[in-house]
Protein backbone atom coordinates (compact mmCIF):
# COMPACT_ATOMS: atom_id res chain seq x y z
CA UNK A 1 0.00 0.00 0.00
CA UNK A 2 2.86 2.57 0.46
CA UNK A 3 4.10 2.05 -3.20
CA UNK A 4 0.41 2.79 -4.19
CA UNK A 5 0.67 6.00 -1.98
CA UNK A 6 3.80 7.45 -3.35
CA UNK A 7 3.02 6.82 -6.86
CA UNK A 8 -0.07 8.84 -6.55
CA UNK A 9 1.68 11.41 -4.46
CA UNK A 10 4.32 11.72 -7.51
CA UNK A 11 1.49 11.33 -10.26
CA UNK A 12 -0.42 14.71 -8.69
CA UNK A 13 3.11 16.31 -8.34
CA UNK A 14 3.64 15.77 -11.86
CA UNK A 15 0.10 16.67 -13.00
CA UNK A 16 0.01 19.90 -11.06
CA UNK A 17 3.22 20.56 -12.72
CA UNK A 18 2.20 20.06 -16.19
CA UNK A 19 -0.78 22.06 -15.24
CA UNK A 20 1.13 25.26 -14.05
CA UNK A 21 3.80 24.85 -17.03
CA UNK A 22 0.10 25.24 -19.03
CA UNK A 23 -1.06 28.19 -17.72
CA UNK A 24 2.58 29.89 -17.94
CA UNK A 25 2.65 28.66 -21.72
CA UNK A 26 -1.00 29.97 -22.40
CA UNK A 27 -0.26 33.39 -20.19
CA UNK A 28 2.82 34.16 -22.16
CA UNK A 29 0.79 33.14 -25.70
CA UNK A 30 -1.95 36.16 -24.63
CA UNK A 31 1.16 38.51 -23.87
CA UNK A 32 2.70 37.85 -27.23
CA UNK A 33 -0.88 38.22 -28.81
CA UNK A 34 -1.62 41.32 -27.18
CA UNK A 35 1.70 42.45 -27.84
CA UNK A 36 1.42 42.01 -31.54
CA UNK A 37 -2.35 43.54 -32.02
CA UNK A 38 -2.96 46.03 -34.41
CA UNK A 39 -5.28 48.48 -35.36
CA UNK A 40 -6.79 47.79 -38.22
CA UNK A 41 -7.81 43.97 -37.06
CA UNK A 42 -9.11 44.63 -33.39
CA UNK A 43 -11.00 47.45 -35.49
CA UNK A 44 -12.70 44.97 -38.00
CA UNK A 45 -14.40 43.03 -35.04
CA UNK A 46 -16.11 46.03 -34.17
CA UNK A 47 -17.83 46.59 -37.07
CA UNK A 48 -21.16 47.48 -37.01
CA UNK A 49 -21.21 48.44 -33.73
CA UNK A 50 -21.27 52.10 -31.92
CA UNK A 51 -18.06 53.52 -31.21
CA UNK A 52 -16.96 56.25 -29.99
CA UNK A 53 -13.96 58.28 -30.90
CA UNK A 54 -12.01 61.82 -30.19
CA UNK A 55 -10.42 62.88 -33.30
CA UNK A 56 -7.69 65.84 -33.78
CA UNK A 57 -9.25 69.59 -32.39
CA UNK A 58 -11.62 68.09 -29.80
CA UNK A 59 -14.38 66.61 -31.74
CA UNK A 60 -16.16 63.64 -30.20
CA UNK A 61 -18.10 61.54 -32.46
CA UNK A 62 -20.75 58.68 -31.92
CA UNK A 63 -21.63 56.71 -34.46
CA UNK A 64 -22.19 53.12 -36.17
CA UNK A 65 -18.54 51.67 -37.67
CA UNK A 66 -18.36 50.83 -40.89
CA UNK A 67 -15.94 49.36 -42.96
CA UNK A 68 -12.11 50.02 -42.14
CA UNK A 69 -8.83 50.17 -43.84
CA UNK A 70 -5.57 50.66 -43.51
CA UNK A 71 -5.12 54.52 -42.95
CA UNK A 72 -9.32 55.44 -42.81
CA UNK A 73 -12.63 53.93 -40.79
CA UNK A 74 -15.70 55.04 -42.32
CA UNK A 75 -18.71 56.03 -39.17
CA UNK A 76 -22.11 56.57 -39.56
CA UNK A 77 -25.69 57.61 -37.89
CA UNK A 78 -28.94 58.34 -39.50
CA UNK A 79 -28.20 61.71 -40.36
CA UNK A 80 -24.43 61.57 -41.40
CA UNK A 81 -21.47 59.63 -42.90
CA UNK A 82 -17.69 60.31 -41.77
CA UNK A 83 -14.08 58.72 -43.50
CA UNK A 84 -12.14 59.74 -40.94
CA UNK A 85 -7.91 59.28 -41.48
CA UNK A 86 -6.39 56.86 -38.59
CA UNK A 87 -4.15 60.02 -38.40
CA UNK A 88 -6.76 62.28 -36.88
CA UNK A 89 -8.04 59.60 -34.40
CA UNK A 90 -6.67 60.43 -31.19
CA UNK A 91 -9.15 58.11 -29.10
CA UNK A 92 -11.61 55.36 -29.77
CA UNK A 93 -14.58 54.03 -27.14
CA UNK A 94 -15.45 50.26 -27.67
CA UNK A 95 -18.18 48.93 -26.34
CA UNK A 96 -17.62 47.41 -23.54
CA UNK A 97 -18.01 43.55 -22.80
CA UNK A 98 -16.94 40.52 -25.26
CA UNK A 99 -14.26 41.63 -27.90
CA UNK A 100 -16.77 40.05 -30.98
CA UNK A 101 -15.42 37.62 -33.34
CA UNK A 102 -13.78 38.87 -36.17
CA UNK A 103 -16.47 38.62 -39.42
CA UNK A 104 -15.09 36.99 -43.13
CA UNK A 105 -13.40 40.04 -43.98
CA UNK A 106 -10.70 39.69 -41.75
CA UNK A 107 -8.25 41.89 -41.50
CA UNK A 108 -10.27 45.27 -43.63
CA UNK A 109 -10.68 46.07 -47.19
CA UNK A 110 -8.37 47.55 -49.29
CA UNK A 111 -10.55 50.45 -51.07
CA UNK A 112 -8.45 53.72 -50.96
CA UNK A 113 -9.08 56.93 -49.25
CA UNK A 114 -9.49 59.20 -52.51
CA UNK A 115 -11.74 55.96 -53.80
CA UNK A 116 -14.65 56.25 -51.04
CA UNK A 117 -14.49 59.96 -51.43
CA UNK A 118 -15.26 59.14 -55.30
CA UNK A 119 -18.22 57.41 -53.88
CA UNK A 120 -19.46 60.78 -52.06
CA UNK A 121 -18.88 62.26 -55.12
CA UNK A 122 -21.31 60.28 -57.00
CA UNK A 123 -23.60 60.86 -54.40
CA UNK A 124 -23.36 64.39 -54.83
CA UNK A 125 -23.41 64.22 -50.70
CA UNK A 126 -23.18 67.79 -49.22
CA UNK A 127 -19.51 67.62 -47.40
CA UNK A 128 -17.65 69.23 -44.77
CA UNK A 129 -13.57 68.78 -44.91
CA UNK A 130 -12.02 69.37 -42.05
CA UNK A 131 -7.90 69.30 -41.82
CA UNK A 132 -5.72 67.05 -39.89
CA UNK A 133 -5.50 69.50 -37.13
CA UNK A 134 -9.46 69.60 -37.08
CA UNK A 135 -10.18 72.94 -38.70
CA UNK A 136 -12.98 72.75 -40.97
CA UNK A 137 -11.28 73.49 -44.08
CA UNK A 138 -14.46 73.70 -46.58
CA UNK A 139 -18.16 73.12 -46.66
CA UNK A 140 -20.30 72.29 -49.95
CA UNK A 141 -20.15 69.60 -52.90
CA UNK A 142 -17.71 68.01 -54.13
CA UNK A 143 -17.19 68.32 -58.03
CA UNK A 144 -13.48 66.09 -58.37
CA UNK A 145 -11.48 63.61 -56.60
CA UNK A 146 -8.29 63.63 -58.34
CA UNK A 147 -4.93 61.06 -57.34
CA UNK A 148 -3.32 63.63 -54.77
CA UNK A 149 -6.47 66.07 -54.10
CA UNK A 150 -10.34 67.04 -54.80
CA UNK A 151 -12.25 69.75 -55.75
CA UNK A 152 -15.27 71.16 -53.84
CA UNK A 153 -17.53 73.60 -55.26
CA UNK A 154 -18.46 76.27 -51.54
CA UNK A 155 -21.38 77.62 -51.77
CA UNK A 156 -24.69 78.21 -49.36
CA UNK A 157 -25.94 75.24 -47.27
CA UNK A 158 -29.80 75.49 -48.47
CA UNK A 159 -28.78 75.67 -51.81
CA UNK A 160 -27.28 73.43 -54.25
CA UNK A 161 -23.86 73.52 -56.66
CA UNK A 162 -24.99 76.23 -59.03
CA UNK A 163 -22.99 78.17 -61.22
CA UNK A 164 -24.95 81.05 -59.58
CA UNK A 165 -24.82 79.86 -56.09
CA UNK A 166 -20.86 78.78 -55.79
CA UNK A 167 -18.73 80.92 -54.38
CA UNK A 168 -15.19 79.42 -54.81
CA UNK A 169 -14.23 76.28 -56.52
CA UNK A 170 -11.74 74.95 -54.06
CA UNK A 171 -8.81 72.49 -54.13
CA UNK A 172 -7.97 70.60 -50.99
CA UNK A 173 -4.88 68.22 -50.96
CA UNK A 174 -5.67 65.04 -49.74
CA UNK A 175 -2.80 64.72 -47.64
CA UNK A 176 -4.01 68.08 -45.38
CA UNK A 177 -7.47 66.01 -45.14
CA UNK A 178 -8.05 64.29 -40.98
CA UNK A 179 -12.24 63.63 -42.00
CA UNK A 180 -14.79 64.36 -43.91
CA UNK A 181 -18.14 64.37 -43.19
CA UNK A 182 -21.01 63.85 -45.72
CA UNK A 183 -24.76 64.96 -44.72
CA UNK A 184 -27.92 63.02 -45.61
CA UNK A 185 -30.23 65.51 -47.70
CA UNK A 186 -33.61 65.08 -44.96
Amino acid sequence: MRWDSLFDDLEAQLNEQSQAQLREEIAENIRIERATAELLPTLVRFSGHEIALRVSGGTELRAKLGPCAADYICLETEHSQWVIRCSAIQTLALPPGKVPIADQHGAGRSVKFSSVLRGLLRDRARCQIFSRDGISLAEGTLAQVAKDFLMILVHPRDEYARSQQVSTQLLIPLEAIGWVEAKHLS
